[in-house]
């Protein structure tokens, strides 16, 4: 299995299907499983050092959730297809949402909680510049986490967790090459100044355009496939 899974033990009580779901949804989030990449229940319960047990039950959990589909069987599964009108739909919730979360975040963010974002936004800088989208997207997430859970609402985090994990696989979509990086950057660090001005609205703004940015692109290579399809129509 070709992803960055690690292997897992069930310590402190917490279980080995929770242990492989909680590992499997932070590739999900993070974008490390892509769309049209087969998760097999063998390879995942491989690459996490289990048995087949836990890490089925841990499918079918993300299965149930929406983040996973089954793809040819029921031991393979994958991420789901993502139409243009969908990810409208779900870019509008995430404006919403994780606006509202960096604005309240900019509110009360400790200097500690200040520094590990701004750490993060160099990792991104650092990945974007020498092109290494698998460490951008890496730390993109960790960026963004780190914002939402200094807003101190942890419904709202869920709420933001669960749209991630449509989305997430999508990332690399959304940055398809070096300047892509480059060119989302400046909202990451308009985010930065925003937390350290502690600005709330300011750090709203630059969340929503981090979004919008990306998801423009997303939304141009989600409407390719179709836009080709009524020109082939036409021809015939």
């Amino acid at each position: 299995m070709d992803t960055a899974i690690s292997a897992i033990t069930a310590t402190d009580g917490v279980t080995l299907q929770r242990r492989a779901y909680d590992e499997l949804r932070r590739l999900i989030m993070q974008g490390l499983i892509a769309p049209g990449q087969k998760l097999s229940i063998r390879g995942a319960a491989h690459a996490l050092g289990v048995s087949m047990m836990p890490v089925r039950a841990a499918l079918q959990r993300l299965e149930s959730e929406g983040a996973l589909v089954g793809r040819g069987g029921k031991r393979v599964m994958g991420i789901p297809d993502l139409t243009a009108d969908a990810y409208r739909e779900i870019r509008a919730i995430r404006v919403e949402l994780e606006g509202l979360a960096a604005e309240r975040a900019a509110g009360q963010v400790t200097d500690a909680q200040v520094a590990a974002t701004t750490a993060h936004c160099v990792r991104m800088q650092a990945a974007a510049e020498a092109g290494d989208r698998a460490e951008y997207i890496a730390a993109n997430w960790d960026f963004h986490l780190s914002i939402y859970q200094a807003c101190g609402m942890p419904t709202l985090v869920a709420m933001i967790e669960g749209l991630w994990i449509r989305v997430g696989p999508y990332v690399a979509t959304m940055m398809p090459d070096r300047d892509a990086l480059i060119r989302s950057m400046p909202a990451h660090w308009d985010i930065v100044a925003a937390l350290k001005a502690r600005d709330g609205r300011a750090a709203r703004a630059g969340i929503a355009s981090d979004i919008g940015t990306s998801g423009a692109t997303l939304i141009a290579a989600l409407e390719r496939p179709r836009a080709a399809g009524k020109r082939r129509g036409q021809a015939k």
